[in-house]
């Protein structure tokens, strides 16, 4: 995720007045990553909806506490392909931190958010291909004299 963001004011034709470096967990930005974060999670949680067995520990809209850790817990089925395990954790992840810099650059920088917002749904689907991975299933060998 980004940890510093940074803001400038320019005059045209002369070199940057002033520069105000901060991180996120500094002032409003703090809350504008937040929510961002939020909703970035709730599209891989609603995508996860079937093998969902609980969100955030504590599992309300309350945007006070930003420091926690944000974990889905999914029950998946017992023929599930687990060797998928990263690629799904890295999809996730990867949805949450795009979608995050799409919401920030939304309303600044709206050409650069939009490869973030294609990237987050790319992202999206492959959560959904992922989830949907089975094991083979396994064959009985049947004898040439049997059935």
């Amino acid at each position: 995720m980004a940890h510093v963001t940074g803001r400038r004011v320019s005059t045209p034709g002369q070199e940057d007045k002033a520069a105000d470096i901060q991180t996120p967990e500094e002032g409003v930005d703090k809350y504008i990553v937040a929510r961002a974060m939020a909703a970035g999670l709730a599209n891989v949680r609603t995508r996860c909806a079937r093998y969902l067995s609980s969100g955030r520990l504590s599992d309300d809209n309350r945007m006070e506490d930003v420091t926690g850790d944000y974990v889905l817990v999914l029950n998946m089925p017992a023929r599930w392909n687990f060797g998928a395990t990263t690629e799904l954790t890295n999809l996730m992840h990867g949805h949450v931190a795009d979608y995050c810099i799409y919401s920030i650059f939304e309303k600044t920088n709206p050409q650069e958010a939009q490869q973030y917002l294609t990237r987050a749904n790319a992202e999206l689907d492959g959560i959904k291909r992922v989830l949907e991975l089975r094991t083979e299933p396994v064959r009985k060998n049947i004898s040439q004299t049997g059935y």
